[in-house]
């Protein structure tokens, strides 16, 4: 990692360089106690604040400058110290087992996937929360450590009764989102581009991928092989396969489906 002039108070501030400055320095935002960076090429307050505040912390010095300049003791530093070791995306989701208290029962429950009227229905909601961007190396890639919350979105029927096999019906919807954030959760950490105009544009196109196409695809599957929890041999099947995948972190398909 280098810049060409520098970054900071009294630093010519370029921004090319000062985008890079703000990116290498927000994977530390939490250990220096300051606001993410917006990496946006201003060398403003906020950004020579943080300057200072890593010469502090992680160089020690008694009388911080606030500026990177090229081939100092700071830039060293901050290339030498990417990011932290645990700087990656996980996934989370509460609760883990639903229970009748996370359906909102409605008059009519209709799957939009077909149009069917059934007794419940169930998706999930998530979130990924805006951790800013870093560099990896020469590439860009988003802030870490983020985490992937999934939380169900679940209707029931005025007047059904939640059964056993019904609400293991419906789990498997929802352990759909789980498995999907974590398959997503490990490419997002792996991502790289060579601008941030590249990166959001990747990131866009993978949560896509995996929360709307892959995700769509196992659970028409599912409801098709199982005939919306009816067929009984099926259901196992597909329960089965959901107990196998959840038990292996780093599993990438379920009955032949990518995640």
């Amino acid at each position: 990692m280098s810049i060409t002039a520098s970054v900071g108070l009294g630093g010519k501030n370029t921004v090319p360089d000062t985008r890079l400055i703000q990116a290498s320095i927000n994977p530390h935002v939490k250990a220096l106690g300051v606001d993410l960076l917006e990496v946006d090429g201003l060398c403003g307050p906020l950004t020579r604040s943080a300057i200072k505040r890593y010469q502090q912390v992680f160089l020690k010095m008694t009388s911080p400058d606030s500026r990177v300049d090229p081939g100092g003791k700071t830039v060293q530093h901050i290339a030498s110290n990417p990011a932290p070791a645990d700087a990656v995306f996980t996934a989370s989701r509460s609760p883990s087992k639903l229970k009748i208290g996370d359906f909102t029962q409605v008059p009519v429950v209709m799957d939009p996937a077909d149009g069917t009227v059934q007794d419940a229905y169930t998706a999930f909601a998530f979130d990924i929360p805006d951790h800013g961007v870093r560099m990896a190396g020469t590439d860009y890639a988003l802030g870490v450590p983020n985490e992937i919350d999934i939380w169900p979105a679940a209707q029931l029927k005025i007047g059904v009764t939640l059964t056993p096999a019904l609400l293991a019906h419906e789990q498997f919807h929802y352990d759909v989102g789980f498995v999907i954030a974590r398959q997503l959760a490990r490419e997002l950490t792996a991502l790289r581009a060579a601008s941030i105009a590249a990166l959001v544009q990747a990131y866009v196109a993978l949560a896509d991928l995996h929360f709307q196409r892959r995700a769509g695809l196992i659970q028409a599957r599912y409801d098709k092989d199982t005939q919306h929890s009816a067929n009984a041999k099926y259901q196992r099947i597909w329960l089965d396969r959901m107990t196998a995948c959840l038990g292996n972190e780093k599993a990438n398909q379920i009955g032949g489906f990518w995640l």
